[in-house]
C-alpha cells in the first residue's frame, strides 16, 4: 500500500492506458477517479484559502507533462549559484511546509505526477550526451519533493540505473520523506546523492506539517548510507527561531554522530526566503502565524531575505559548528549575493 491515500485521483484523459498510470490505480484501488482534459484547469472549491490548500493536498492529478522535460536552473543576476538541470517529475506534493514558494506559484495545489517517463528519461539522455564528458548536475525535487510518490510511480528505479551510465554527471533526489523502499532494491552509485531538508524538531513542529519528524529523516539517511548512497544535508530555509543557534547546534551534532561522514556530499545552507506574492498566502492560510516576523528586507532578485548581517552571522557561526566536528564535508550558501558569500567564506572552507 502506498503511504499516500488520496480522497481522489484526477487522470488526464490522454495518459489513462499508460502503463505508469495503470500501476498508480492498482496502488490505490479504491479512491474515487475524475477524467479530466488538463490537470491544470483542477479547481478546489473551499470557504477559505487554507480550505481549498488543505482539500487539494488530498487529491492527487496524474498527467502528461507538456513542454520542458528537462530545465536548465540559472540564478537571476546578483546571485550566485551553479548553472544545474532539474527533472520536471510532477508539481507539488502531499506535504504542506507553511513557507513553500509553491503555494504561490502554480495555479492550483493539487499534488500532480506527471507519468511520461520515457520521454523524461529521453530529454535526460539529450541533456547527457551533449555535455559529453562535462560534468553535469541534475536535480528531483525542486518543484515536487523528490520520493514522496516513489512507491506509486518508481521514477527512482528508472533514474538510477540512467545515471549509473554516466558518472559524470550527478543526480540529487531532494525530499523531506522516508518513502526509500526503491532505493534499498537497487545498489547506489557515487553519483547518486539522496538529500534531505533537516530542521530542528522545534521548526517541523511549527512549519513543516504533514512532513516525517527530524528522527525520522535521519533514520532514512542512514539506511541509505548503509545501502551505499551519498547524502546531502540541505539546510534550507533555516528559519530564525527561538535560541535559533542551540536548536540547530544540537540538530547538527546528531547528524554527524549519527551518519557516515564519508558519504555526505554536501552541506546547503540558505536562509528563508519569499517573494512578496508568497506573503499573502501565508497569512491568509495562518493569520498567526509569526514566520513573517523577523527583520526581513528586499533583494536584487525580488526575494525577501533576513537582513543581510543576520544571514553572514548565521551562516558563520552554523559553519563553525560544522567545521568543529569535521573538516572534510563541502559546505556552500543556496541562492546567495556575493557579499554573503564574502563575509562567510572562511568560515566554510
Amino acid at each position: 500500500m502506498s503511504k499516500y491515500q488520496p480522497k481522489k485521483i484526477f487522470i488526464e484523459k490522454e495518459v489513462v492506458n499508460s502503463p505508469v498510470t495503470k500501476q498508480i490505480i492498482n496502488k490505490l484501488p479504491d479512491v474515487t477517479v475524475e477524467y479530466i482534459d488538463d490537470y491544470r484547469n483542477i479547481r478546489i472549491e473551499g470557504n477559505t484559502t487554507d480550505d481549498v490548500y488543505i482539500e487539494s493536498k488530498e487529491c492527487l492529478a496524474i498527467a502528461r507533462k507538456k513542454g520542458g522535460l528537462v530545465k536548465e536552473f540559472r540564478c537571476r543576476d546578483g546571485i550566485i549559484g551553479n548553472t544545474e538541470y532539474f527533472i520536471s517529475h510532477g508539481n507539488n506534493c502531499n506535504l504542506d511546509c507553511e513557507y513553500c514558494f509553491l503555494q504561490s506559484y502554480f495555479d492550483n495545489a493539487v499534488p500532480t505526477v506527471f507519468i511520461n517517463h520515457d520521454e523524461i528519461l529521453t530529454a535526460i539522455k539529450d541533456v547527457l550526451l551533449a555535455a559529453g564528458d562535462k560534468k553535469t548536475v541534475f536535480h528531483a525535487g525542486e518543484l515536487c519533493d523528490a520520493l514522496a510518490f516513489d512507491d506509486l510511480t518508481d521514477l527512482s528505479l528508472k533514474l538510477i540505473p540512467l545515471f549509473s551510465e554516466y558518472p559524470n554527471a550527478r543526480l540529487e533526489l531532494r525530499t523531506k520523506t522516508t518513502t526509500i523502499e526503491n532505493l534499498l532494491t537497487i545498489p547506489g552509485t557515487n553519483n547518486i546523492v539522496i538529500s534531505w531538508t533537516f530542521s530542528p524538531q522545534l521548526i517541523v513542529d511549527a512549519y513543516e506539517h504533514k512532513t516525517p519528524l527530524l528522527e525520522e529523516r535521519v533514520r532514512a539517511a542512514e539506511e541509505v548510507q548503509r545501502a551505499g548512497y551519498n547524502v546531502g544535508i540541505c539546510l534550507d530555509p533555516i528559519i530564525l527561531c527561538e535560541d535559533w543557534f542551540n536548536n540547530y547546534k544540537t540538530m547538527l551534532e546528531m547528524l554527524f554522530d549519527r551518519l557516515d561522514i564519508t558519504k555526505i556530499k554536501f552541506v546547503s545552507l540558505g536562509g528563508f526566503r519569499y517573494l512578496p506574492s508568497l506573503t499573502r498566502v501565508i497569512r491568509d492560510r495562518n493569520p498567526e502565524t509569526n514566520l513573517l516576523l523577523g527583520e526581513f528586507v528586499p533583494c536584487i532578485d525580488g526575494k525577501y531575505r533576513y537582513f543581510r548581517p543576520i544571514r553572514v552571522e548565521v551562516y558563520r557561526e552554523i559553519g563553525k559548528v560544522i567545521r568543529e566536528i569535521t573538516g572534510d564535508v563541502k559546505m556552500s550558501l543556496c541562492m546567495e549575493t556575493p557579499e554573503v558569500w564574502n563575509g562567510v567564506k572562511d568560515a566554510l572552507r
